[in-house]
């Protein structure tokens, strides 16, 4: 449960950003740009688009991502398939914030208190940002709680960078995220994950390192890239 529960946690925030690829964009290149605004860099907006495993664990596959309004009022829901469904929040500064996971495969959501900054109103090349809180697993069906744990969310400094893909050449930022989550000493989960965007058309590109460790168990490695198709 414990693996299936972290890939769906990395799925949802990898892709949270697909919808933006069906606009396109006239954005000055990033090497121009001095700081860009979230709702740029992330514009959400009710949509689908298609990214492709092209390194790692599922090699070849391709996904579709779907992202719909949930009530009108700043949150959106960005449903992976069926497997997950990541729940944002867009406060009125622009930034971006996860405040919970459908783990559909599992029957299970997880809710974060407080929830995690994704991406704040301004990026700014050189910034990082940290926050800690609280993560529980509940049943979908009967919202009894299944896991209660600590989560540590870390962001290293934001870099410029050129992406190729199958959509196209970007030129963006990379957004490297550190994520730990402790479930009360039954596993520690450790995430390393690489989300590249490019302003006005979203993420474009996304690597991934997760690492499970249980006590007394063996652990778990797994890595995947992820690129945009369409």
């Amino acid at each position: 449960m414990y693996l299936s529960y972290v890939r769906a946690i990395l799925i949802g925030v990898a892709f949270c950003t697909a919808e933006a690829t069906l606009a396109e964009t006239s954005t000055p290149p990033a090497s121009t740009v001095q700081e860009v605004e979230a709702r740029e860099l992330f514009p959400l907006a009710p949509g689908e688009s298609t990214f492709e495993v092209v390194d790692g664990d599922g090699e070849g596959r391709q996904v579709v991502m779907e992202v719909r309004s949930a009530d009108g009022e700043g949150r959106w829901e960005v449903r992976f398939g069926d497997y997950n469904i990541l729940h944002l929040s867009e406060h009125l500064d622009g930034s971006v914030l996860i405040t919970g996971l459908d783990v559909l495969t599992e029957g299970q959501a997880v809710l974060y208190e407080p929830p995690v900054v994704l991406l704040p109103n301004k990026i700014v090349p050189d910034r990082t940002w940290s926050a800690s809180g609280r993560a529980t697993v509940i049943n979908r069906e009967t919202q009894e709680v299944v896991h209660k744990g600590e989560y540590q969310h870390r962001v290293m400094p934001i870099t410029r960078e050129r992406y190729t893909t199958p959509a196209g050449d970007y030129e963006g930022f990379l957004v490297p995220i550190e994520q730990t989550i402790d479930l009360e000493a039954q596993a520690v989960i450790r995430l390393w994950l690489d989300l590249g965007f490019f302003p006005g058309r979203g993420l474009v590109k996304r690597s991934m390192k997760f690492v499970v460790d249980k006590p007394m168990w063996f652990g778990s490695t797994t890595r995947r890239t992820a690129e945009l198709v369409r």
